[in-house]
């Protein structure tokens, strides 16, 4: 849930599962294909191009890095505060071949929050990254927060310039 003084800042991707989890099903899935094609008495030759038609109609096509995206966590600043905004959906089962879309909504995780106060960007990484932890150990297997690229710029956000910005905004 936001308040209108709030900004999202950053947005961090809930996966359906770990990149080696959704390998080994599409392999597996493969190569149940491979052994159906070769039973029917298919050579080498069709058996290939039969499991490369159906990878090419069945593989999710455009997938941000490699997996289903099945919620988010979003990052906002307020006046006073750094909160931590949980999106995701309640469905537990995500199949790896398929083309459900899960319905995504607020977990209402008002408490996720921390004050800025005269913390240090440092600092503040630090807060939401132990913030990103324990939302993490929350979830049921197989989902996980893909903190990659956040990782990669966490420490170059001027979270206090940000806050600063949002102060000086009248509502």
């Amino acid at each position: 849930m936001h308040f209108p003084d709030e900004k999202i800042i950053y947005a961090i991707p809930i996966y359906s599962m770990p990149k080696k989890e959704f390998k080994r099903r599409w392999d597996k899935w493969k190569n149940e294909w491979y052994e159906r094609s070769q039973q029917m008495g298919h050579s080498e030759e069709e058996t290939e191009e039969v499991v490369n038609n159906i990878m090419n109609m069945r593989y999710p096509q455009n997938v941000w890095e490699y997996n289903q995206i099945v919620g988010f966590v979003e990052i906002a600043i307020s006046r006073r505060d750094v909160s931590l905004n949980v999106q995701k959906t309640l469905d537990t089962r995500i199949r790896a071949v398929g083309k459900v879309k899960h319905y995504i909504q607020d977990m209402m995780t008002n408490d996720m929050h921390f004050p800025i106060g005269n913390m240090t960007n440092a600092e503040i990484v630090v807060e939401i990254d132990e913030y990103l932890d324990s939302i993490e150990q929350g979830f049921k297997k197989p989902f996980c927060l893909y903190r990659d690229t956040y990782n990669n710029v966490k420490n170059y956000i001027d979270f206090n310039g940000i806050h600063n910005k949002v102060n000086s905004i009248k509502y």
